[in-house]
């Protein structure tokens, strides 16, 4: 869009999470890199049994909670960070739009 008054429609259909580890907050995208699905199992489950990890449930992939970065598992790439702001104690991630072509 270039003009004045000009609008297009959007989708709005990506799902995200936010963690805390060791004090600090980090969100990314529930998008396991590799398969495409959510990462979480059940809602809000997102850590490894002993919490020092994200797994992806669907096929065991790890990841660090700090950085995204995959650790083990049949991943190509790291999880996709979200940009986190506090704000008078509310996380605050911006939300990407694309549009949609028709």
């Amino acid at each position: 869009m270039q003009m004045d008054g000009e609008s297009r429609s959007i989708e709005l259909q990506e799902e995200g999470f936010a963690i805390c580890k060791d004090g600090e907050i980090y969100a990314y995208r529930n998008h396991c890199p590799h398969a495409g699905s959510p990462l979480d199992w059940m809602p809000n489950q997102f850590f490894s049994d002993d919490k020092e990890v994200l797994i992806c449930h669907t096929h065991g992939a790890r990841f660090n909670p700090v950085n995204g970065d995959c650790i083990s598992g049949p991943c190509s790439r790291g999880l996709f960070p979200l940009t986190v702001k506090i704000h008078h104690d509310f996380i605050q991630v911006p939300v990407y739009l694309h549009e949609k072509n028709n």
